[in-house]
């Protein structure tokens, strides 16, 4: 067996480029046992190929070149322990962002292909089940920021609270949903899933509502709105209570601007003769 192999050698072995080894030995993770003072030749001994095959063992893993350099220098087995389970609670850490990327990514593609089917919407009569929220007042309808804000608002508080899925109610004012009148909406909220808890909730009464969903970019919900006024009109119902939207977070580009499907519900009683 060989005492000592030269740099292309080593590389040779391993598979890897002079190159690579030239940078670990310039970042101080692989130092040559012996470099030749008159040509500066690098020469590896036996030892260092099993711990250049453990460094590359570490980069597969993950780590990065100066969490190797750290690690090799650590000898005593607890701080190898402490090290390694340090590393193990970024992998996992890492492995979540990546499901929650995944599982964000799969809900805009379900998303894409709910709006592509089923493109024109039929207005519903339904009976809207009671649901807790909670709810933030808006105070300038006309303020993008303030909306933008508020929602920000509302998904760090469920998050916070663990609530797993998101769902956005916001309302607008029985007053703004006659045709004609602007649409300004007057709170936005987050359902509160069942065994969860935000203090300062409400409750939305079940009642009987139209229907209609939304699929389409933002700025064209008024069409929406006024599909379920003609609805209300031609069908002879009344207005009787504040509009709900009802909507989750993922929002998607289309050709137009950014939208997403919203459930929209007004609740409704029969105009008595």
């Amino acid at each position: 067996m060989k005492n000592r192999y030269k740099i292309s050698e080593l590389a040779k072995i391993v598979n890897i480029s002079k190159q690579t080894l030239i940078f670990y030995h310039k970042k101080g993770i692989l130092i040559p046992e012996y470099i030749d003072e008159e040509n500066s030749y690098r020469y590896y001994s036996n030892s260092q190929i099993w711990d250049l095959f453990f460094i590359l063992t570490l980069k597969e893993a993950g780590f990065s070149l100066d969490e190797i350099k750290k690690y090799i220098k650590v000898k005593k087995p607890l701080e190898n322990i402490k090290f390694l389970e340090e590393k193990i609670h970024d992998i996992d850490r890492k492995i979540n962002e990546l499901v929650k990327s995944k599982n964000t990514i799969n809900e805009k593609i379900e998303c894409l292909k709910d709006m592509q089917i089923n493109l024109e919407e039929k207005v519903k009569v339904v009976l809207q089940k009671e649901k807790k929220v909670y709810f933030i007042k808006i105070k300038n309808p006309l303020d993008e920021k303030e909306i933008a804000e508020t929602y920000d608002k509302l998904q760090r508080l469920g998050n916070k609270n663990g609530i797993k899925e998101i769902i956005y109610i916001s309302t607008v004012k029985k007053d703004n949903l006659y045709e004609g009148s602007k649409l300004l909406l007057d709170k936005i909220g987050i359902h509160i899933s069942d065994g969860y808890s935000i203090v300062g909730e409400e409750i939305l009464k079940s009642q009987n509502c139209v229907m209609l969903r939304h699929k389409a970019t933002f700025d064209m919900i008024k069409l929406t709105y006024e599909n379920l006024y003609k609805f209300i009109k031609d069908n002879q119902y009344e207005i009787v209570g504040d509009s709900i939207e009802i909507g989750n977070e993922v929002v998607v580009p289309l050709e137009t601007g950014f939208g997403g499907i919203v459930d929209i519900y007004i609740p409704i009683k029969k105009i008595e003769k």
